[in-house]
């Protein structure tokens, strides 16, 4: 891996954090995740001209994967406010990369999909299921998780869920597109970005009209903070800046491991930033996630 990917992967965890930093430093809500995925599709938005999609070529099944894909997305936006609401950055934000992870290995061994994973991996992922049940333990005299943990706990689920779902079928979806068009590129990955930001404004808007105080939520974020555009900015140049880093690696899991230094970054945010406490059990439960997950991407 050459040093300017390096560079880009970092860049770009950093960007992941900080987005993640400024929706739990307001009060987290789905209005916020609106309002970040309309600056998001806004960015985008000219590769859905430039990205050369054949939309017309494409088969049914595109589209019901982007429709997956979308409804998955706002799994994740949803499970991801509340779990910031209720609980902190330096709990949510690990648990919540991690469990991706293991769920779309999991999901692989079940359904025989692509390669079977070595010991290596299999062991990270014990490692990294450990780490996740360690975290949200106030202390390791007790092995009792309170009612409020728990509840955090069931939405960091639910967003982790969203991830892993969204993440397969944006996989499908993106091997259709490059099978009918006969070739994979960036500018379609960006244009079918686009799709997804633009779905997930869409379901945005009807979880804000639904759920009881997300519009007054958005009526004090509309206009009064630049944190939800500032955030869909960091989003959107953190997915770009890693397609770049693609580009310059012999071996995408090589970008899969080192993204992983966006646990610990979002782990110092919360606790030397945002004065959250940093627990014994957090701090081990976060070391055995990384080294679980650096272990399940290399094996």
């Amino acid at each position: 891996m050459t040093f300017a990917a390096f560079v880009l992967i970092f860049l770009s965890t950093f960007l992941h954090v900080t987005w993640n930093f400024l929706s739990k430093s307001t009060r987290p809500s789905v209005a916020f995740y609106l309002l970040m995925s309309s600056m998001a599709a806004l960015i985008w938005s000219p590769f859905l001209f430039l990205g050369g999609i054949p939309f017309r070529s494409l088969p049914a099944s595109f589209y019901l994967l982007l429709f997956g894909s979308v409804l998955a997305e706002v799994l994740y936006v949803a499970g991801l406010a509340y779990a910031y609401r209720r609980s902190e950055i330096s709990l949510v934000y690990p648990i919540m990369r991690a469990l991706p992870v293991l769920m779309v290995a999991l999901l692989s061994i079940a359904f025989s999909l692509g390669r079977q994973f070595s010991l290596l991996a299999l062991a990270g992922m014990v490692l990294t299921t450990v780490g996740c049940l360690l975290m949200p333990l106030r202390d390791f005299h007790s092995i009792h998780i309170s009612g409020g943990r728990r509840d955090v706990l069931f939405y960091i689920f639910l967003g982790a869920l969203g991830t892993t779902f969204y993440t397969l079928f944006d996989s499908s979806a993106l091997k259709i597109i490059a099978q009918v068009a006969g070739e994979r590129t960036t500018l379609q990955a960006l244009g079918y970005l686009f799709l997804i930001e633009f779905g997930l404004v869409l379901g945005e808007i009807v979880l804000v009209l639904a759920i009881p105080g997300e519009l007054d939520s958005l009526r004090k974020l509309w206009g009064h903070s630049y944190a939800p555009m500032l955030a869909g900015c960091c989003s959107s140049s953190a997915y770009g800046l890693i397609l770049l880093a693609m580009t310059r690696v012999d071996n995408v899991a090589y970008i899969q491991a080192f993204r992983q230094i966006s646990l610990p970054l979002g782990f110092l945010a919360g606790v030397f930033i945002l004065k959250e406490t940093g627990t014994m059990p957090k701090i081990v439960g976060l070391i055995l996630i990384t080294v679980g997950l650096l272990m399940t991407v290399k094996g």
